[in-house]
């Protein structure tokens, strides 16, 4: 009987049920994080909004992101033309998340609040 219970735990994981490796839930991005490639902070809020900011307040950059199969898709507007940039995530929790960049190296996030 354990077997056959750890065969449908084991399955159940396979097929999606485990949230645990990933994490499908957008809410775990919200908030002030810290990356490895960038000095400021960097902001992720509830409206899908993104803003790199000063702790003065300043605006430094901004746009709109979006959590969808496992990718953060970053938008931006740079002269009249919107960019984007679609990052996979590769590792995330709630106090840290990693992505791969498009020249495939590896961008973290540490979370500041």
């Amino acid at each position: 009987m354990p077997r056959l219970a750890a065969s449908i735990l084991l399955a159940a994981c396979l097929l999606g049920g485990c949230q645990s490796q990933d994490p499908t839930d957008r809410q775990i991005f919200i908030g002030k994080w810290q990356s490895s490639r960038l000095a400021t902070p960097l902001y992720l809020y509830e409206n899908n909004e993104w803003e790199i900011k000063q702790d003065d307040g300043a605006v430094l950059q901004y746009g709109l992101w979006e959590y969808k199969n496992k990718k953060i898709i970053w938008s931006h507007k740079i002269g009249n033309r919107l960019e984007y940039d679609i990052n996979s995530v590769i590792m995330a929790t709630p106090e840290k998340f990693q992505v791969r960049e498009s020249d495939q190296t590896i961008t973290s996030f540490e979370k500041l609040d």
